[in-house]
């Protein structure tokens, strides 16, 4: 569990900005996401396009390709709430699969060949993929051998982005001298995201449609803050005198950080928050938690700006 340092107590007035979970809608619409249960057939962009669509939306995008073939979790962003991909794409995955093998083989030596691939492993992204084919290095945190019926296995997979499962299931029939192919996929995690908090793209389109007509029950449930996507990041909140300074691009000064959370490294990316926990940018940590806690200079360089300048005043009293 992570744990949170006070630098410095400060308040924050309630008079400006919002708790992210009390924004109102038209808000989220704006500047949000939803978190889809991809269903089997579509690609990853035409999800993407039939949410902007179905929302009326200007813009959308989703955060990590999963195929054609594969369900799961898909984030996607709305309008400005694209703005946090390169967080989301890039964090950490969870997969269950199914592979079947050419030559059926016993339980103990496919436990056995999965737990070698726990670690750092050399990939060639397949032919169908949309990156460069050449070998590059991939970790897997956790693999578990789940079931065995027959030539058909059951595995979870927990790897760094990048990583595909469908090579590390040929990988796996070559450990075991035979053929394997994947046969299904499913995500199941990302980020901090997991599938219990996913929605069908109907129930989507349906919780917009009761919006409409003046219920917002429904779409409450299913739009989500930005804050929801970059969870994983660990958080750095400043005080409200600070917030306009970095909403406008400047980057943080140790002074104006009022709590942190610990095991912060230096060039770690993080989360700048207010403290009513409002996005306020994206970093790259220049110091460690415990130099934050203590020292002065700057605490982290800016990789995006999250949230309106306009949102708190300048140089707010406190």
């Amino acid at each position: 569990m992570t744990e949170w340092y006070v630098r410095q107590e400060s308040e924050t007035d309630p008079e400006f900005g919002c708790i992210p979970e009390k924004r109102p809608v038209e808000e989220l619409l704006q500047k949000g996401i939803v978190i889809i249960d991809k269903p089997y057939g579509p690609t990853s962009n035409q999800v993407s396009a039939w949410i902007k669509k179905e929302l009326d939306l200007k813009k959308t995008g989703h955060f990590g390709t999963l195929d054609p073939n594969a369900t799961g979790i898909l984030p996607v962003g709305l309008n400005s709430g694209t703005r946090i991909n390169k967080a989301m794409a890039k964090a950490d995955k969870e997969y269950v699969f199914e592979a079947e093998l050419k030559k059926e083989k016993s339980k103990e030596a496919v436990e056995v060949a999965l737990e070698t691939f726990k670690g750092v492993n050399k990939q060639v992204p397949p032919e169908k993929s949309a990156v460069k084919r050449e070998e590059r290095e991939r970790e897997v945190y956790e693999i578990e051998f789940l079931d065995k019926k027959g030539t058909k296995i059951l595995g979870r997979v927990k790897c760094e982005s990048g990583f595909y499962v469908r090579v590390l299931i040929q990988q796996l029939g070559e450990k075991l001298e035979t053929e394997a192919s994947m046969t299904e996929l499913r995500r199941t995690r990302q980020a901090s995201l997991e599938e219990s908090q996913a929605s069908t793209i109907q129930e989507v389109v349906d919780a917009y449609h009761f919006y409409n007509e003046g219920d917002e029950e429904k779409i409450r449930e299913v739009l989500h803050p930005i804050e929801k996507g970059v969870n994983h990041l660990k958080k750095v909140a400043i005080k409200d005198s600070a917030v306009n300074a970095v909403a406008n691009g400047a980057n943080l000064g140790a002074t104006g950080i009022s709590k942190l959370q610990d095991g912060i490294e230096e060039g770690e990316r993080i989360a700048i928050t207010t403290l009513k926990g409002e996005l306020v940018a994206i970093a790259e940590a220049s110091m460690t938690s415990e130099k934050m806690f203590d020292s002065d200079g700057t605490a982290a360089e800016l990789e995006s700006v999250h949230m309106d300048p306009e949102t708190y005043p300048k140089r707010w009293k406190q």
